[in-house]
């Protein structure tokens, strides 16, 4: 009896990590994507460039600004990492029958980058016409060079809170799916506890562990803590809200048998895992002062 409950204490804990390292590394990786590709589109306009994980700073030399440009540039980070969602999505329903944590890679790229894009509207609403605000970045440039009325942008952030629903509702059953064994998710009581151990204790341990591991220290960099606390807080609030509606609709949401596709690797420590979200916190920290982008 006690070997058995051991076993199941240690694929729980392992089924916890997994998901969680596999979270930080997504989430470490896709929001410093969203400006290393907001460099890497200046640089098409010849504009040079340093790539900070909290910012970007563009250094014009002679040449300058014009709608089209800052349209192009401002928009296609959120865009790429929307549509990153968006193809991995469609490879975790594609390949879900595969058994490999890929997949659980898959999900998370969706859940979190569809987070950050719809974040940018959220960011937008702050920092539109407010060019010395923390949040006049990304599509904020993008609606203020447009010149956008304010009533359209808020419109854009009522489409957002609808998607943000739908996420939520269907978010759920997609790790549902991973369950090695129907007992695991056969009741409401067990589907939230597995939910619990998949998803949502990831999201927090994942969340904690990534600000501890790559916010900044040292008090002088205190503006750079307060630029990345602005905008990562939308992030993960915009995470948690999808996660906690995905909650909430386990007690609507019935699971068959038939659906599960039983990955027995998610209830085993993945070290490829932990090194990759080490790695990519390492990176981060050596490249703190910024990558410079030349064209």
């Amino acid at each position: 009896m006690d070997r058995k409950h051991s076993e199941e204490w240690q694929s729980r804990l392992a089924r916890t990590t997994n998901s969680a390292a596999c979270f930080a590394f997504v989430y470490s990786m896709l929001t410093y994507f969203l400006w290393l590709f907001t460099g890497l589109a200046g640089r098409l306009f010849k504009f040079d460039s340093f790539v900070y994980y909290y910012g970007i700073k563009f250094i014009l030399n002679t040449r300058s600004w014009s709608t089209g440009k800052v349209v192009f540039i401002y928009s296609a980070a959120p865009l790429f990492i929307f549509s990153m969602a968006l193809l991995c999505i469609f490879l975790y329903n594609k390949m879900k029958d595969i058994r490999t944590l890929l997949n659980l890679f898959f999900l998370w790229v969706f859940i979190i980058g569809s987070s950050i894009f719809l974040a940018q509207f959220v960011i937008a609403s702050l920092g539109i016409y407010h060019y010395d605000s923390l949040y006049y970045q990304g599509f904020a440039v993008v609606f203020a060079w447009l010149k956008l009325p304010m009533w359209l942008i808020y419109l854009f952030n009522v489409l957002v809170f609808i998607f943000i629903i739908y996420l939520g509702i269907n978010s759920a059953r997609l790790f549902l799916v991973f369950s090695f064994s129907f007992s695991k998710v056969n009741n409401l009581a067990r589907r939230r506890k597995y939910f619990f151990e998949t998803a949502l204790a990831p999201f927090i341990l994942g969340s904690l562990l990534t600000i501890v591991a790559i916010f900044p220290k040292d008090l002088a960099a205190k503006n750079v803590l307060i630029l990345l606390g602005s905008t990562h807080i939308i992030y993960l609030a915009i995470m948690g809200l999808i996660l906690g509606i995905g909650w909430l609709s386990l007690s609507y949401l019935e699971i068959g048998k038939q659906e599960l596709v039983r990955y027995k690797s998610l209830q085993l420590p993945n070290v490829i895992l932990i090194i990759l979200t080490i790695s990519s916190w390492a990176y981060i920290y050596v490249t703190f002062r910024g990558v410079y982008l030349s064209s």
